[in-house]
């Protein structure tokens, strides 16, 4: 094992329903994200099957280039749950039968009314050199060893266990052992602007030697920049992100929605409960999205008042009043039609701004003239103008519905920002 290393973190996930795409590794990002704002280095994320050799490559490799290795699945008790066995093999240790361990393996069971299968028994066994990690919110119990200067910490793939596991222990143990470092992290979240383009603007940061990091993590509609500073004391941390932003604010103008997490939908609530106006949404092809997204946020009826679902052109015009005249004129995904969608919803109901969509998810329904992910997006403001916006976007069904969804939120937020 290498004793020159640095101080560097590897995520090590177990498990064959993770490789065959059965489950997604939800638990290495986490891992990752509450890690990296300890200020722990995290340089590897390796995923492996439920094979002994595989594992106990993997096992080599993470001891010859980290400090710390943080192991998740393979704890559970039947034949295919390796992870337990192989790291106290590797690591020269022997698994011993613990009646603790047995005696709290059976009090959850019987606390849940249930006898203890027989296969659980061997949740008892551990190895002999090992510290518990202990596991409130399941049968499996977490193992720590500090073997030649090497961390490790084998956790449960189930995150409702593993989380707060490295929260209580495994995190309190890197601090302990000096693998983090003080660290400060800020979310600036943009909207309506690509990641090449936002790099373009951004001309300030470089030179001005405030040593923060700014890392460029796109979304659907937008970049996120996050912006780290390591080392120092807290107060010194927060001054450099200070002037990072302030340095930043004129290139992410008028684009930044967000100092901060909120998305952009909680913050384009929040603007139209801020000015007491009610949103609607009609929409088509997005087929009620647009308002899942808004309803999702706890409270959203203090600013959403309806949605309507238009599908088909009989429900454009029934519901909406849509003319017949004016879809067969210019056809339902058209400028014409989302502006009458719009405006027509209006006439329907209380709202103070409606958001409209009509257009071609795919994969099929396009035409040469009128291809798939074709999208039009109307927004209309009781008292004011109408605005429509044409989108050509260029994914699949799902990603076309998203990317619309996403973009009519994005003309509401640029709509009730610019209120006066």
């Amino acid at each position: 094992m290498n004793s020159e290393r640095t101080a560097t973190t590897e995520i090590l996930t177990i498990g064959d329903e993770v490789l065959m795409g059965q489950v997604v590794n939800t638990n290495a990002a986490w891992l990752g994200e509450i890690l990296t704002r300890e200020g722990v280095s995290v340089d590897w994320m390796t995923t492996v099957g439920d094979h002994r050799d595989d594992i106990l490559e993997a096992f080599g490799r993470a001891a010859s280039r980290a400090k710390a290795v943080i192991i998740t699945g393979g704890l559970g008790p039947t034949p295919d749950d390796l992870t337990k066995p192989l790291l106290a093999e590797f690591l020269g240790d022997a698994l011993v039968f613990r009646d603790d361990l047995l005696a709290r393996v059976q009090k959850r069971f019987a606390d849940r009314g249930m006898e203890m299968p027989p296969a659980s028994r061997n949740q008892a066994e551990f190895p002999a050199g090992a510290q518990v990690i202990p596991n409130a919110n399941g049968t499996a119990a977490g193992i720590h060893y500090s073997r030649g200067g090497i961390e490790w910490f084998s956790l449960p793939g189930v995150p409702l266990e593993m989380k707060p596991m490295v929260e209580d222990y495994v995190l309190p143990r890197l601090r302990e052992v000096g693998l983090g470092k003080r660290v400060a992290v800020r979310l600036l979240r943009t909207v309506g602007i690509g990641e090449s383009h936002l790099m373009q603007k951004m001309t300030r940061l470089g030179d001005a030697g405030l040593l923060v990091e700014i890392a460029f993590l796109p979304k659907y509609f937008g970049v996120d920049l996050r912006l780290t500073a390591r080392g120092g004391d807290p107060a010194d941390l927060q001054r450099r992100l200070d002037q990072a932003e302030t340095l930043l604010l004129p290139d992410l103008e008028p684009h930044l929605y967000a100092r901060g997490e909120e998305s952009l939908v909680e913050v384009t609530g929040l603007l139209a409960r801020e000015r007491g106006w009610m949103i609607a949404a009609a929409e088509s092809c997005t087929g009620g999205l647009i308002a899942k997204l808004f309803t999702d946020v706890p409270g959203s009826s203090e600013f959403f008042e309806r949605g309507v679902v238009t599908y088909s052109n009989r429900a454009k015009t029934e519901l909406l009043g849509v003319s017949e005249e004016l879809i067969a004129r210019h056809g339902a995904v058209s400028e014409p039609v989302a502006r009458a969608m719009a405006e027509g919803l209006l006439d329907y109901c209380p709202a103070d701004l409606a958001v409209s969509v009509t257009g071609i998810a795919g994969p099929a329904g396009g035409t040469a003239e009128k291809p798939v992910g074709l999208v039009y997006l109307g927004v209309a403001e009781r008292g004011g103008d109408t605005q429509v916006e044409k989108f050509l976007f260029k994914g699949d069904r799902d990603m076309n519905r998203q990317r619309s969804a996403m973009a009519a939120v994005r003309m509401l937020w640029e709509r009730l920002r610019n209120v006066t």
